[in-house]
């Protein structure tokens, strides 16, 4: 990505410094975060001595908890439906294990992307049905699906629906709502993930018990809060920082196997690898097959079991690669002629798996709104992908005759379409989005912390930066800037020579640096100049 403007933020005052004991950089970064107090600072660095909020606070939970007391006794067989992403799933695996653990027949459901889609589906409501399942628990979704919980309630099975996302004005009619979101909601954290709100429940479940929690529910919610993209504060905080230490010293079949194949290295799993090394990989299942499959592999306590589902989720993962990368070759080309104030890409061949990776990594190369279609029936189906201050959602609410379904968030949204309604649908979009994107600036702002000599990196620093981890969404990692950098060599790396590989110097010190996806750049210096770097430190 091209960053319009940097905008390098300002050095703290003497009194933060002073109120947090620590050097001006180390207050600068941590004040940029909204840590100004000693109070603060102890909560954001140790979040592991935190508490988490009373589960109790949900108006629901105290019937959900004795509803799923009563169906343990009863020796019920409950029914969870998770959606297919890695927030899903690890929900799914949260409830999962812990109603196992406590000697519960359990049937999870994931559904098909394509064949299904998102949110409960009927013909889930049926495959309960058909194993007995009297008590069915909803995780990341369910919120808006009041056809699907009326026929449950028609089949005699009782429903708890556990969501995050943001409620209608009527609400399925199920036994139990636990959604933070939900309209009147006095639960003080608005911002947990899918896996964290199931969570909860656990959480609730196994205080009722008097029962400490396994470590695996902390590091399953771990996986879902970080791939989710929330809010990184509070009770999201706590949750991946805790699961990341428990997932570096615990050993869990499943996890460990994907470690494996990722090539990780286990005690220093990190946040970074967490995003881009394991997340990825519990994703591509569902992309191009079933990702019921990476539900088995986290579930799994089998170690050959799991080398089996771990080896071919890789096998995923490089064909997800593969195909994405052609796709986006693909992409590229449709948008040289294209001018628009947002960019449509499509091709009938395009796996519906991949069409949120090519709108994602083309709205931020790009900084446009992006939608990416496939199909060659009647129907077809998009993805769609927006920058800051452009609400998707809102824009695409005013396109909704178009659709037969649609949904989101102001981010990322899906859709599917009559193919005949596509060129009315895509000027009628058009026409919408140059109104609301005639304020929204050409291209992003970076945001930098400080600016550093690189020398200021030692042990010891970066320790302190590792102690700011899990990095996400108002905790962004840290970004810094050095001047005057000496460039004493570059080259492209990488598959189709993506990434531009450099070597800088600075007092007489070199430094490896890397900036994907930028190796065409290297037309744009040359040996012997000084450069400024904007640069995220880390030790190779």
């Amino acid at each position: 990505m091209k960053y319009q403007k940097w905008n390098i933020a300002d050095r703290v005052s003497d009194s933060v410094e002073s109120a947090l004991s620590l050097p001006n950089i180390e207050s600068t970064i941590l004040y940029n975060r909204g840590i100004d107090s000693p109070e603060k600072l102890q909560e954001f660095l140790f979040p592991q001595d935190q508490s988490t909020n009373d589960p109790f606070l949900f108006e629901d939970m105290e019937k959900v908890v004795k509803r799923l007391s009563q169906a343990l006794d009863n020796r019920e067989i409950i029914g969870i439906f998770g959606d297919f992403d890695t927030d899903g799933l690890s929900g799914t695996a949260v409830l999962t294990f812990a109603l196992q653990s406590l000697g519960s027949i359990v049937f999870p459901y994931i559904p098909h992307r394509v064949d299904e889609g998102h949110g409960v589906s009927l013909n889930s409501i049926e495959f309960f049905k058909d194993r007995g399942v009297s008590l069915i628990i909803t995780v990341d979704c369910g919120i808006s699906s009041i056809e699907e919980i009326d026929l449950a309630n028609k089949l005699n099975m009782e429903t708890i629906i556990s969501d995050h996302h943001t409620s209608v004005d009527v609400v399925p009619d199920a036994f139990g709502v636990i959604n933070p979101s939900l309209l009147g909601s006095q639960y003080p954290f608005q911002h947990l993930t899918g896996v964290g709100t199931a969570f909860k429940i656990v959480e609730a479940l196994y205080s009722y018990l008097n029962m400490e929690l396994p470590p695996e529910i902390y590091v399953f919610s771990a996986f879902g809060t970080l791939s989710d993209v929330g809010l990184m504060l509070g009770e999201n905080r706590l949750l991946a920082h805790k699961g990341l230490q428990l997932l570096r010293s615990h050993e869990i079949i499943g996890i460990d196997e994907l470690i494996r194949v990722a090539g990780l290295q286990k005690r220093r799993i990190s946040t970074q690898d967490m995003s881009f090394g394991l997340i990825p990989r519990i994703n591509a299942p569902g992309r191009l097959s079933h990702a019921r499959l990476s539900l088995d592999l986290i579930l799994s306590k089998n170690s050959e079991e799991a080398k089996i589902f771990s080896n071919e989720i890789e096998e995923l993962n490089k064909q997800r690669q593969v195909v994405t990368e052609t796709a986006m070759n693909e992409a590229y080309a449709q948008i040289k002629s294209q001018d628009e104030s947002v960019i449509f890409v499509g091709k009938p061949h395009w796996n519906p798996g991949i069409l949120g990776l090519i709108a994602g990594r083309l709205a931020e190369e790009f900084y446009k709104p992006v939608i990416a279609v496939s199909g060659s029936g009647e129907i077809l189906r998009a993805s769609a992908r927006s920058i800051p201050d452009f609400n998707l959602i809102q824009v695409l609410d005013l396109c909704k005759p178009f659709f037969e379904k649609f949904g989101g968030h102001p981010m990322a949204a899906g859709f599917t379409i009559k193919r005949d309604l596509l060129k009315d649908f895509r000027e009628k979009f058009n026409d919408v989005s140059f109104e609301f994107l005639s304020n929204v600036s050409k291209g992003p702002t970076l945001i930098v912390d400080a600016e550093i000599s690189p020398l200021w990196l030692t042990s010891e620093t970066l320790g302190f930066l590792e102690s700011l981890e899990p990095y996400g969404k108002g905790n962004p990692e840290p970004t810094f800037i050095t001047k005057k950098f000496e460039l004493i060599d570059f080259r492209q790396v990488g598959n189709d020579k993506k990434h531009l590989k450099m070597s800088l110097m600075f007092e007489g010190r070199v430094f490896d640096a890397i900036a994907f996806r930028q190796g065409n750049r290297v037309l744009e210096i040359k040996n012997g100049e000084f450069v400024d770097v904007v640069f995220k430190p880390a030790i190779n």
